[in-house]
């Protein structure tokens, strides 16, 4: 797909011989040289622990790629970062928590809709006002970019999708408060968070909690990208728009400020957990409208696009696992 960065971002890029990091701005990519950015830096990992200072040198790359870079149509846009940490917010949009709770209704349970979308929105209130993130890990060995191929495994016949705004880590955030989370952010990229939901919760797991680890940490399971935009670059995230269309037909749809947990109250609880460090992902969450509504699952040839505004989309193709026959 044609892609054009307004502003610049950070990105990961191959050209058929070698893999480097680039700063992207219209639709072209100027390479970062090893050592550019200082002594040391060559991949975005790099940069984002060196953050402070390597931004500074971001806008004269960016003149530089708007006419002189690499066409991107060029390149393979690979995940913008290999991060050391990925944290995972589950259910964090108030939509797709009132959603889990109307359609999980109990067949003895004689409310509206209506009357349990109310008591969801009260139970909503009451735990962003005392309680905490539900937070569980992914490996980066799932990640695949922005235009790979998604390989669906035979054994689950009900994978969807999760449109998500990532958080991008910019320096090492350690039990940092909520006041000044905001300060540990080099930017936002897009996430898929593909799952496998009938290897998530099968019966013998389910009194644990459900098996999150095989049901979401297959390989090419985390489309993220294509780039990260610096946060300066964004204005306030709360008014990004975060949407998935498949096949076309738009499924998911929410603003970034109708988050549950916000990002502050996220950066600052994971950092409670583990030190987090620069280049590490925190997925904010996903919108209502995922495959458990619509009844929908993946199956070979859909189309997915997972699209925030001002960073990008991506687009990957489902396919099966070759040599293995998928789930009817």
């Amino acid at each position: 797909m044609n892609r054009v960065v307004e502003s610049y971002g950070l990105g990961t890029f191959a050209d058929g011989t070698r893999t480097f990091a680039g700063v992207v701005a219209g639709d072209r990519v100027a390479e970062i040289p090893p050592g550019r950015l200082g002594a040391g830096i060559a991949t975005t990992t790099d940069i984002f622990a060196a953050w402070d200072t390597a931004r500074t040198e971001l806008p004269a790359l960016a003149a530089h790629a708007s006419t002189a870079g690499t066409p991107l149509a060029q390149l393979r846009i690979l995940p913008p970062v290999q991060p050391r940490h990925i944290f995972q917010a589950g259910a964090n949009y108030r939509t797709h928590v009132a959603e889990i709770i109307v359609s999980g209704k109990a067949a003895d349970d004689t409310r509206t809709d209506e009357e349990l979308e109310a008591a969801a929105a009260a139970m909503m209130d009451e735990r962003a006002r005392t309680g905490s993130p539900f937070f569980f890990t992914g490996l980066a060995s799932a990640m695949c970019g922005a235009d790979d191929d998604v390989l669906l495994v035979p054994e689950s016949g009900q994978t969807d999708w999760e449109a998500e705004l990532v958080v991008v880590i910019g320096a090492v955030a350690d039990n940092v408060t909520r006041d000044n989370a905001l300060d540990f952010v080099a930017g936002y990229t897009v996430a898929n968070d593909v799952s496998a939901r009938d290897l998530q919760f099968p019966a013998e797991h389910r009194p644990l909690g459900g098996d999150w680890l095989r049901a979401k940490n297959r390989p090419t399971f985390l489309p993220v990208g294509p780039f990260v935009i610096p946060a300066e670059n964004l204005g306030d995230y709360r008014d990004l728009e975060i949407e998935f269309r498949l096949n076309g037909e738009r499924m998911q749809h929410d603003r970034a400020a109708n988050m549950l947990f916000d990002v502050p109250t996220l950066i600052a609880q994971a950092s409670a957990i583990t030190p987090l460090l620069p280049g590490d992902l925190i997925l904010t969450g996903s919108p209502a409208g995922n495959g458990g509504k619509w009844q929908r699952w993946l199956t070979p040839g859909d189309v997915m696009e997972a699209s925030v505004t001002g960073i990008g989309t991506l687009r990957n193709t489902c396919r099966a696992t070759p040599g293995k026959k998928a789930t009817p």
